[in-house]
């Protein structure tokens, strides 16, 4: 059973998440191009092309992924009926988040200059969302997709550490947008859960729940079959 007014806002959580994506999408894929031609986005981070464009479009893109994933994390609570994600899954999404916000806020270091402590959320934040995409407990339909997505995050992320470390940054940028792109597809996916209603209780296992408009008319035939139903005669002992 659904509780009445549960849906007023829960069903407008996945549209405004998909659109946040797009535009952090299309953000990440055309900003570079009007920041500085001559520079490759695969050979460059999305951070990088931030540093040379504060408050450009890129950090306007990751903020709103950053409060896309705070408010699928409301929705997601709403529906705990349908994606069980109270505990460490909701601390995950919530760091995922503040993450993204943080690094949208804090600026990064230039090309040339070591990392900070700063730069790092630029680089790493999305890691909260790799142990998400294992950690959630997904539905029967789209439990594949959730894995194949969190696989291929796990795998862009490994990619990137590998270039980072032993490859001198080759290809890095290409890695990042790999792995971004898987995440931003599994909020995506993940969004869907939100749409689901919220459940007044629990439905026990092997009983399928009556609709609420047939319950009135069925107590009705009950009663109805009550009382014009006779009653059997009962043989008398008495001579």
């Amino acid at each position: 059973m659904t509780r009445p007014g549960s849906r007023n806002w829960s069903h407008l959580v996945a549209p405004m998440v998909w659109a946040a994506i797009a535009l952090a999408v299309n953000a990440a894929l055309w900003a570079p191009m009007d920041t500085d031609p001559e520079l490759s986005p695969l050979s460059l981070t999305i951070s990088d092309f931030a540093a040379l464009d504060r408050g450009g479009p890129i950090e306007t893109g990751i903020a709103l992924l950053g409060v896309a994933s705070l408010l699928l994390l409301v929705g997601l609570v709403g529906a705990a009926r349908a994606l069980p994600v109270r505990g460490l899954p909701s601390v995950l999404l919530a760091v995922w988040g503040l993450g993204l916000v943080v690094a949208a806020v804090v600026p990064t270091d230039a090309l040339t200059t070591h990392l900070s402590g700063s730069a790092y959320v630029h680089r790493y934040a999305s890691a909260a969302a790799l142990l998400l995409a294992r950690r959630l407990g997904p539905g029967e339909r789209r439990a594949r997709s959730v894995r194949v997505l969190g696989w291929a995050a796990l795998t862009g992320a490994a990619v990137m550490a590998c270039s980072a470390n032993l490859g001198d940054r080759e290809l890095i940028g290409l890695a990042e947008r790999v792995l971004l792109g898987c995440e931003v597809t599994l909020l995506g996916v993940l969004a869907l859960y939100a749409r689901a209603p919220r459940a007044a209780g629990p439905v026990l296992p092997g009983r399928r729940e009556m609709p609420e408009q047939e319950r009135p008319a069925t107590r009705g035939r009950a009663r109805a079959v009550s009382v014009t139903t006779p009653c059997p005669a009962v043989p008398s002992r008495v001579p």
